[in-house]
């Protein structure tokens, strides 16, 4: 059984670091200005973005904390 969730724990991130390869590729279409809403401000996407970064390092330590424990 320990085995197995390793392993998942492994495969999820494999999945997670090519999502967030994606994210840094596609970063000017996702977290670019959008002509919709002219009132964004950069501070306000900057924030979207640390939020975004902060959930994917720390779920990446989390998975590594428990695939070496």
């Amino acid at each position: 059984m320990p085995l197995i969730i390793k392993l998942l724990i492994a495969a999820f991130l494999v999945v997670w670091t090519v999502l967030g390869g994606y994210l840094v590729v596609k970063y000017g279409a996702l977290f670019g200005p959008n002509s919709d809403h002219r009132a964004e401000t950069p501070g306000a996407r900057s924030f979207g973005i640390a939020h975004i970064a902060a959930v994917w390092i720390g779920a990446f330590a989390l998975a590594v904390y428990f695939l070496l424990l």
